[in-house]
């Protein structure tokens, strides 16, 4: 049982969740994730996860609080943007495998985000802290009003925007300018990291394939319980060894995976 401690509500339907619990803001892993819920289960009686987006305060090695980012799509979460600071609230976690990165420093880090896919990538940021200087993020929305944190994330790494409809940055798939990045700078080792909907990570893993470039896949898929029990949230292995080994979870042995490990 936690307490919140903040809700910032950013616009078009997207919100900050702030949550107390100094032990989890010091353990969690960039890419790993908690499920929350509701003390009231005739309101809510599944948990729903979420990526931690931040610890706060920010560059503090002794974090006390750890944000959500999110996005109004249904029930759940319009009934998680009414919560005040003092609400209570249920949570679980840390859960899953996170991002992991090479120990050379020579490798350019690529991140490559969809729409609300950014929120793993905030603490990444911060844990990377003035060699994000020299990470890239390539931010895609289908508008400017999805690239949240923007301002954010430009003060401290390269951001390369993209948007469908051309109201800011390069007007297309964020797919585009990171095909271009690596077609650009094949005599340097790379590592892309990538969250946001199944198309966007379909067309990245295969560029990245295709191109021999590493690349960790941050996969989204609902869940109900988010340590491996249910099985609701599996997909296929890309290259399976047996009938049954076609599987994997993505809240056991994900959610982020190499590309080479999974399809979509």
């Amino acid at each position: 049982m936690v307490t919140v401690e903040d809700q910032i509500d950013l616009g078009g339907g997207y919100y900050v969740l702030r949550i107390g619990w100094p032990e989890l803001a010091r353990e969690i892993q960039p890419g790993q994730f908690v499920m929350i819920g509701l003390p009231d289960l005739t309101e809510m009686l599944i948990r729903r996860p979420f990526s931690v987006a931040r610890v706060c305060p920010d560059q503090d090695p002794d974090p006390t609080s750890f944000e959500l980012l999110y996005k109004v799509v249904g029930r759940a979460t319009h009934t998680f943007s009414r919560l005040r600071r003092g609400s209570e609230m249920t949570v679980l976690g840390p859960l899953g495998r996170g991002f992991w990165l090479p120990d050379d420093g020579d490798v350019e880090l690529l991140l490559v985000a969809g729409g609300i896919g950014n929120a793993p990538f905030p603490l990444l940021v911060q844990r990377l802290g003035e060699k994000a200087r020299k990470t890239t993020l390539f931010f895609g929305g289908r508008t400017r009003g999805d690239l949240t944190l923007l301002d954010w994330f430009e003060q401290r790494c390269h951001v390369v925007v993209a948007t469908e409809d051309g109201s800011l940055g390069a007007r297309g798939r964020v797919t585009e300018p990171l095909v271009s990045h690596l077609d650009g700078s094949r005599n340097r080792p790379r590592l892309v990291l990538a969250c946001g909907p199944h198309p966007m990570l379909r067309a990245v893993a295969a560029a990245c394939l295709e191109r021999d470039v590493p690349c960790q896949l941050a996969v989204e898929e609902t869940m109900a319980c988010g340590f491996g029990v249910c099985l609701g949230c599996v997909v296929p292995k890309r290259h399976p060894t047996s009938e049954f080994d076609r599987f994997v979870r993505v809240c056991r042995e994900g959610p982020v995976f190499d590309a080479r490990e999974i399809v979509l």
